[in-house]
């Protein structure tokens, strides 16, 4: 290479001259020479220091093996010209390389790195003829010597078709001038330089997958083998050596730069059962035989065909004796070791096995076969051996379970709400906050978890009040034409006014709905008014529930609007209802849901005389917003907890016998939340038989908050909401049986919880037809808040 365009470049025939004493280790080529480029999150210049998962693991491996070689020595520049100079210079390394079957005889190799698919990004309009998957028709861009244009080729596409540019800036530039359809790149990498060199990041989605590929430490063909072979073994060992903590170090590094990754399994739940429940069952005929069959990987005990179906067996004690996939681990003991997360999994199925014979345990682990970090589930089962000790067997399976719905570096995206359309589009609004401002997010999925490139902006509405202060939706459903609608609240400059938004099915406002899409609603004091909850009724109107903000205190409401977007003056008193029951204290409104007769149950919350804390507010209207006298006292049941408030009614539903359930949270004796779950007979008594006297209540070890519930067909009810599980709140769904009792088959003990992704929350939850289960929230990584959606197949509780 004769001349290295660079952001930073150190050589290291510059450190050897400077540096006769030598900073390599023997192993290593005197004379290696380290590039890459600017690829990120796998490696990439961040304030003048180079960075990425491939850089630190390379970083590492050099550590390990004894070198004195660090990230100053790598080079970063054109990756054409590196491309070139790995090719022709010996003892160069290159990465991050894409390894695939034309590169295969130019390299030696050294990885793999990470699994990475490779997709073609554009930019779609209402104009654009490029939605569709006919690679055939497009203007493709590619970088020269990047494999987007020899995967483009293998797509279908033809070499005419194909304009080689030497950066990704400019293939960006001609997707955003017209003069190119399509850019072929990877897809993490792909959205970064996207955000960091596009005039506008959110314009550009990817719009077809054209390949998944592992990416690699590329080596001069030249190269010692005996240097490659000893960096191939020293990632190897970075991949499955436990340090300390539990987690090896490579998961350490994958899972500061990545999410966790889901992969579709053909693993069952069946298959990790009977693999479980056959292992007992020899260790019980013959111990040693057995265990010396799985520490050989013997079939049954890992299948020669499917690398994660695999046995391994603890004492009771925590010493792992036997291990199908990681012989090398056989002998240490590895309670007091968690998962990458910080979740002690060993210690959870060992004392699980104790203490109840079998269950499951969700964690995050290394895939013996896959790049990367994955969730997974596994089962124990306690078995008393043939030379009477007591062993734990497990196995497990890694699991299909979410999509991240990544925006860019600059905002915070939290989604509050969703739904689910009869198309099985999947509906969720929030907030995404990129300026410091907060503006009302507005999502719609594909059933594959794909932006639908049909809906607003790439699957992404934004609405913005005129005031340029913080708005807020909390929450979203859609009307039988599929017309979607959205309550929250927009700050008018001087304080938040309720709003009710209705976007057309493509995203567009509905012209014809109130104000060009909006309807405004303040109450007659100073302070926040907001629409909470909201239900769209067999004619078109919209029923809605929140608080306004009356002279000196907030009270729950209810208003109906016309399908037309106006006020309903017939419902209630003048077209609203105003609980307005504790003169001068406050009251709430969270959530509404109709009944099969057509009257309308609210819950939420109220002060009452004589208590200085809320307590959860359950209310029944008839059908014209009056209250019904027939439920609790005049229309209103009232609940407070053991800890005496602040205690919430967050979300409610009414079964076809005409029972409410609400879903709420209340103050415990030590001043922290705790979720509890409700059930009201028709006439506003608990129902006895739900619970504890009507009454569920999970308290974990800390704060416990709950914004969502669904019943699924065979009524079971599962709960979405946080969970402080060592400190940190963690995304849970809780899943009871119908009559109160906790569903021990679902996730660990009736609990599925989300570490996987990091801190976070879940705030609502539905289930489909097929009993899969979506959940939405956000999570919370490196500082910044992502909106999450999660989707857990049947098979995977």
């Amino acid at each position: 290479m004769t001349h290295f365009r660079c952001y930073l470049f150190i050589s290291l025939f510059l450190l050897l001259v400077l540096n006769t004493s030598g900073i390599l280790a023997d192993s290593s080529p005197s004379d290696l020479l380290i590039l890459t480029e600017e690829y990120a999150p796998f490696n990439y210049l961040e304030d003048g220091t180079l960075k990425g998962l491939s850089v630190d693991l390379l970083e590492s491996a050099f550590h390990h093996m004894g070198s004195s070689i660090t990230r100053d020595d790598f080079s970063l520049g054109s990756w054409s010209e590196a491309y070139q100079t790995a090719l022709t210079r010996n003892n160069t390394i290159l990465f991050t390389m894409a390894r695939i079957p034309e590169r295969e005889d130019k390299f030696q190799w050294a990885g793999p790195i990470i699994t990475d698919a490779k997709v073609l990004f554009g930019i779609p309009d209402e104009n654009s003829s490029i939605l569709h998957n006919d690679i055939t028709s497009y203007r493709i861009v590619a970088i020269s010597d990047d494999s987007g244009y020899q995967l483009a080729l293998d797509a279908g596409a033809s070499p005419d078709q194909v304009i080689v540019v030497s950066s990704a800036g400019e293939a960006i530039r001609m997707v955003e001038n017209g003069t190119a359809d399509v850019w072929s790149y990877g897809e993490m990498a792909g959205n970064e330089q996207i955000n960091r060199y596009a005039n506008n990041p959110e314009k550009f989605t990817p719009l077809l997958d054209i390949g998944t590929v592992e990416e690699y430490f590329a080596i001069q063909k030249d190269t010692d083998p005996a240097f490659v072979r000893e960096l191939n073994d020293t990632l190897a060992t970075l991949k499955t050596e436990r340090t300390e903590s539990g987690s090896s170090e490579y998961e350490q590094i994958v899972y500061r730069y990545l999410p966790v990754q889901c992969a579709e399994s053909e693993i069952t739940s069946q298959m990790v059962t009977d693999l479980v429940n056959l292992t007992a069952e020899a260790i019980a005929e013959n111990t040693l035989e057995t265990l010396d069959k799985i520490n050989a990987g013997d079939e049954p005990y890992k299948d020669p065909d499917i690398p994660g179906l695999y046995v391994f067996v603890y004492t009771i004690d925590g010493i792992l004796i036997a291990d199908a996939g990681n012989p090398h681990l056989i002998g240490k003991k590895m309670t007091g070791k968690g998962d990458v997360t910080g979740k002690m999994f060993r210690d959870e199925m060992i004392t699980g096995a104790i203490d109840h014979g079998t269950g499951w345990v969700h964690y995050v682990f290394s895939h013996p076969a896959m790049s990367g970090i994955f969730p997974k589930k596994s089962y124990y089962r306690l078995v008393t051996g043939s030379d009477g000790s007591d062993y734990v067997v497990i196995s497990g399976r890694y699991m299909s379970c979410a999509y991240l719905w990544q925006s860019s570096k600059e905002s915070h995206d939290r989604s509050i709400e969703m739904d689910i359309q009869d198309d099985g589009k999947i509906l969720l609004a929030g907030t995404r906050n990129e300026t410091g401002q907060k503006d009302i997010l507005v999502l719609r999925y594909l059933p594959t978890g794909k932006n639908d490139l049909s809906f607003g902006n790439n699957g992404a509405v934004i609405f913005s009040g005129d005031a340029g202060k913080d708005d807020y939706a909390f929450g979203v459903t859609y009307d039988t034409s599929g017309n979607v609608l959205v309550a929250g609240r927009e700050h008018n400059g001087h304080d938040p006014d309720m709003i009710l938004l209705k976007y057309l099915p493509d995203g567009t406002p509905d012209t014809d709905f109130g104000d060009n899409g909006v309807v405004r609603y303040a109450g007659p004091g100073n302070g926040t008014d907001s629409f909470r909850g909201l239900f769209v009724q067999d004619d078109g109107a919209v029923l809605l529930t929140g608080e306004m903000n009356m002279s000196h205190h907030k009270e729950m409401i209810a208003v109906r609007v016309s399908p037309d977007g106006i006020v309903d003056e017939t419902f209630a008193d003048s077209g609203i209802f105003i609980l307005n029951r504790t003169d001068d204290a406050d009251s709430y409104g969270f959530a509404i849901a109709p009944d099969k007769e057509g009257r309308i149950v609210l819950t939420g919350g109220i002060v009452v005389p004589g208590d200085d804390n809320s307590s959860i507010a359950t209310v029944r209207l008839q059908k014209n917003g009056e209250p019904d006298s027939s439920f609790g006292i005049d229309g209103l049941a009232i609940y407070q907890g053991d800890g005496g408030g602040p205690d919430y009614g967050n979300w409610v539903s009414v079964s076809s016998d005409d029972k409410i359930m609400v879903l709420g949270t209340e103050t415990d004796t030590h001043g922290s939340y705790d979720i509890v779950l409700l059930r009201y007979c028709p006439d506003g008594t608990l129902d006895t038989s739900f619970g504890d006297a009507g009454v569920v209540v999970y308290g974990g070890s800390g704060y416990d908050y709950a914004w969502g519930k669904t019943i699924q067909d065979d009524g079971k009810i599962v709960i979405a909401g946080t969970s402080e599980i060592q400190g940190v709140t963690t995304p849970i769904l809780i899943r009871y049986n119908p009559d109160g009792t906790p569903d021990m088959t679902f996730g660990e003990s009736g609990i599925f919880t989300f570490e996987a992704f990091g801190p976070g929350m879940l705030y609502g939850v539905h289930a489909d037809s097929d009993g899969v289960l979506y959940a939405n929230g956000y999570i919370t990584k490196e500082g910044r808040d992502i909106s999450l959606l999660v989707k857990i197949p049947a098979e995977n509780f």
